[in-house]
């Protein structure tokens, strides 16, 4: 019995129906939908200065430009000492090189900036992995998609299935499919199975193909940050964005500037009461007669125009605005990341707000990484599918990869790093107070953080050898030189050291100073006092003995 894919997805859409309303109203905070005051029937309350506020945008740029920024490093590792992992390393890169040079000439964006967007403002990415050869090349066909259209099912031994549905247009409908469509546009449908891919458009389907992989070629992600609960109505609470713990202050803020500004505004022009004998059913003046420059109104005796206060609400609003913007920091991103501090913090105060952003970065880069990992994992497992050796690269950079290489037992893990110069030099003080109290090892890895804590211990090893030895380092101002084809100066610099270029470079050392023969006598290396007791004429020049001599004296 064949699987109606078709009513899987729409089944499943209705499923997450309220997951992509939190999407929708998420993408409308990002874009800074224009914000309109309602009162609380919902209708918009009129002659109202509607103001919205960047904030969410600004919080967004942040973020992504932070992760955008962060630092990459792929590891793969084995047991297996014989397999080569830098080769392994360089294979998957030339992959994810070749697929952002691809989506380039495609007018996409590359991988890593759409997962980066997705995780903060979706939740959740996925790709599609295609790798094919063709003349002899790989094509490197990685296809990132939108969470907000992307469905799925995941069974006990993975996807089940995966589909992701696009609205196109009418000339690239018909060059890919050979489709033609009514209008400008049509809904896309791209299926995939373990099996087998279909594809439909306008409720019709126009393309089913089968492929040998054997598993569903789409890699997924979710964000683990929101709620981890398996209650049948959680699902739109998973994944969550960047926006979770302040999707509900946002609105409230634009509705607090919006009354503040008509406020402000209502007091160029402040409304007044008009007291009289005559009392309501007395016809006022003109509020122009009343308050235009130079102008003298009568009034009865007790009678007249007052303004009407309005400073009981500025004072609550400028509370309200405080408290809601103390809570927007704790939920967002504070005033030191965003460089808007104008006073400096201690290192521990720098540290302890550090731990804001990280609430809201870290899952995102775990994510990241995690992403990643999956689409070298199966891009890996294609290419040993083909067998042999092809040719894999952007152009004018492309190399045979020979995929028995590729083969064995190994994982491959990505790691991500923030950096902050301000929290840098915060962990720069702490790891000197440190320094009396724990190795150099776990202050390189706990407090300082870095990214490769062994490779920089290597390193500082190697410049203190030049410290240590002044033979290596005339041996590496020597290769410097010549690296600089300082040709001249290199011979000089050899011959003050009574050897050649040719010499130094090939590890010889220069001769060591004779040595005086037997019937020569040696001069002591310290000679304090001549025979007799009197000071030598060394002794005299630096004044040792003088303290012996005085003695003599007394």
């Amino acid at each position: 019995m064949s699987i109606d894919y078709v009513k899987l997805v729409r089944d499943k859409e209705a499923d997450q129906s309220d997951l992509f309303q939190r999407m929708d109203d998420d993408k409308q905070l990002l874009y800074l939908e224009k914000y309109e005051l309602k009162d609380l029937s919902g209708t918009k309350v009129p002659d109202i200065i509607n103001i919205t506020l960047n904030d969410p945008a600004v919080f967004a740029a942040n973020v992504i430009a932070s992760l955008g920024s962060a630092s990459q490093q792929a590891v793969v590792e084995s047991e297996d000492k014989k397999l080569d992992t830098t080769y392994i390393e360089l294979f998957q890169q030339a992959v994810f090189d070749g697929a952002n040079a691809r989506l380039r000439t495609q007018g996409r964006p590359e991988l890593n900036p759409f997962f980066d967007e997705q995780f903060c403002i979706r939740g959740r990415t996925g790709a599609r992995i295609l790798l094919r050869v063709e003349d002899g090349v790989v094509v490197p066909d990685i296809m990132p998609w939108d969470g907000r259209y992307l469905t799925y099912e995941v069974g006990s031994s993975g996807l089940s299935w995966a589909a992701y549905k696009t609205t196109r247009s009418k000339g690239l409908i018909e060059a890919e499919y050979g489709k033609v469509i009514s209008g400008k546009t049509a809904e896309v449908l791209d299926i995939w199975t373990p099996d087998h891919n279909e594809v439909w458009i306008e409720k019709s389907q126009v393309l089913e193909q089968g492929h040998a992989y054997g598993f569903v070629p789409v890699v997924i992600q979710v964000v683990s940050s929101g709620s981890l609960l398996q209650d049948s109505d959680s699902l739109s609470h998973q994944g969550e964005s960047i926006f979770f713990l302040i999707r509900d202050i946002i609105p409230e803020l634009n509705r607090l500037a919006s009354i503040l500004q008509t406020l402000n505004f209502a007091a160029v022009k402040r409304a007044l009461l008009w007291k009289t004998r005559e009392g309501v059913g007395a016809e006022p003046p003109t509020h122009q007669d009343l308050t235009g420059f130079g102008r003298v109104t009568s009034a009865e005796i007790g009678g007249g125009a007052e303004p009407i206060p309005v400073e009981d609400i500025r004072r609550a609003a400028l509370m309200l605005h405080s408290m809601m913007d103390t809570r927007m920091q704790r939920g967002s991103l504070s005033s030191i990341d965003l460089g808007t501090l104008s006073f400096p913090l201690s290192a521990i105060a720098l540290m302890e707000l550090s731990e804001g952003r990280n609430q809201v970065q870290l899952p995102r880069l775990q994510a990241k990484a995690l992403m990643n990992q999956g689409l070298a994992e199966m891009f890996t497992a294609q290419v040993l599918q083909m067998e042999g050796s092809m040719r894999l690269g952007i152009k004018g950079h492309e190399r045979t990869w020979d995929t028995q290489k590729l083969e064995g037992e190994y994982t491959t893990s990505y790691k991500y790093f923030t950096k902050s110069p301000k929290l840098d030099i915060a962990r720069f003080s702490m790891a000197r107070e440190a320094a009396n109290y724990l190795d150099e090892d776990t202050i390189r890895r706990e407090i300082l953080q870095l990214q490769d804590p062994d490779g920089v211990k290597k390193k500082r090893f190697y410049d203190m050898a030049a410290l240590v030895s002044p033979a290596v380092l005339k041996l590496r101002i020597l290769k410097s030189l010549v690296a600089q084809n300082e040709d001249f100066e290199a011979e000089l610099f050899a011959a003050e050291l009574g050897m050649t270029v040719k010499q130094m470079l090939a590890g010889e050392l220069p001769k060591p100073p004779e040595l005086p023969g037997p019937g020569k006598p040696r001069e002591s290396l310290l000679p304090l006092l001549e025979a007799g007791g009197g000071r030598t004429q060394r002794a005299q020049e630096v004044g040792i003995g003088q303290s012996f001599e005085a003695e003599g004296e007394e």
